[in-house]
């Protein structure tokens, strides 16, 4: 497929609006990379602007070592799939594959193996002959992604093409287009706002917000050694619990010191933080690994506010002063509101952040 380069790609709107800040990024080829944030991070500009949608402001755009910053949509051989599908109401199936294939004037018999090898891939095969408005939301789906991907682009192009299906058709559409990747060996860029998406079909995850870059990583890597606080915070179901916490030394030991728990640390986590020049820290800990233990094993002890049953596992809430602290226990035994908890933390996957900068320890 291809390469893309950004090279410091900034885009305003007017004097005062700045979507995009000085972005740059490579993607290689084959890769699957999704752009992850909150709504107005700039993720869908870039995007936009990779497809020749929006014109850069600044900086240079290069799908494999060619600058195409300055080109046209049409010439820089990339297909995009919209969040509100885009296809044409008034033709079928088979004619929306081949629109753009048509246009390329191909001869027919190209046009008919090319469009049925994608309609194949999709899984939309026996619905060539219906129009748009005898499919539903999901076959509508496949069919702009079938769209896409019969020009055999050199990069593909998603914006949130999934938010518009129902729970569990996403989930279902998630795996399918993983799977599509797969076998096309496309270079693939997806734009989502859903963590749980991106933690499925990424190879690398783009972390932005306020049109910059926070962090770029595996899923694995933005999932256990986040950057930051807004990192932690926004990856993750339910997201990190954040306590503020003192770091003490006594008779050799370090330990934590919040108001409602006093932990003392492995000599793993002691050296992380040792040298640290303040001593009130963020405490970072994922719901998974708060451990509901015996009494005399415990740091802390709490009533159960809530259960939350969910079937392999349940979410346990306890209030600690005014925040809500969540823990992913096992489904049995159940935990009642009002039922005493006794918790420790699994050493191994705590995280330490500054408290002014918010930048990981």
């Amino acid at each position: 497929m291809a390469t893309l380069t950004l090279t410091h790609i900034t885009k305003r709107f007017g004097r005062d609006v700045v979507a995009v800040k000085d972005f740059s990024l490579e993607v290689p080829d084959r890769e699957f990379l999704v752009l992850l944030g909150p709504s107005g991070c700039g993720k869908t500009t870039t995007l936009r602007m990779i497809a020749g949608l929006e014109e850069a402001t600044e900086g240079t755009i290069e799908i494999d070592g060619v600058d195409v910053t300055d080109l046209p949509p049409r010439k820089r051989d990339v297909s995009m799939v919209f969040q509100n599908y885009a296809v044409w109401p008034h033709m079928t199936v088979y004619d929306n594959i081949a629109y753009a294939l048509k246009l390329k004037r191909m001869d027919k018999q190209t046009i008919s193996t090319m469009v049925k090898e994608a309609a194949t891939l999709t899984k939309i095969d026996q619905l060539l002959d219906r129009f748009p408005a005898q499919l539903s939301g999901g076959q509508q789906q496949r069919v702009a992604v079938a769209r896409a991907i019969a020009v055999r682009p050199k990069l593909f192009l998603m914006d949130e093409p999934l938010s518009n299906l129902d729970a569990k058709l996403r989930a279902a559409t998630r795996t399918e287009l993983k799977a599509i990747h797969a076998k096309t060996e496309a270079t693939s860029v997806f734009v989502t706002h859903d963590q749980a998406e991106a933690m499925s079909l990424a190879d690398r995850i783009v972390i932005m917000k306020d049109g910059g870059i926070i962090q770029i990583g595996s899923p694995d890597d933005v999932y256990h050694r986040s950057a930051n606080l807004f990192v932690a915070d926004f990856i993750g179901t339910p997201p990190t619990n954040f306590m503020n916490v003192e770091l003490e030394v006594e008779n050799g030991q370090c330990q934590l010191a919040g108001p409602h728990f006093t932990c003392v640390l492995s000599a793993e986590n002691a050296a992380k933080i040792e040298d640290h020049d303040q001593r009130q820290l963020v405490l970072g800990v994922r719901p998974e690994s708060i451990l509901i233990v015996s009494e005399d094993d415990a740091v802390l002890s709490a009533e159960c506010l809530v259960s939350e049953p969910q079937g392999s596992h349940q979410i346990v809430a306890i209030e600690l002063g005014d925040k809500i602290v969540k823990i992913i226990a096992p489904a049995h035994p159940v935990i009642a509101p009002g039922e005493t908890v006794h918790l420790t933390f699994d050493q191994e996957a705590l995280a330490f952040f500054d408290k002014e900068t918010g930048l990981r320890i």
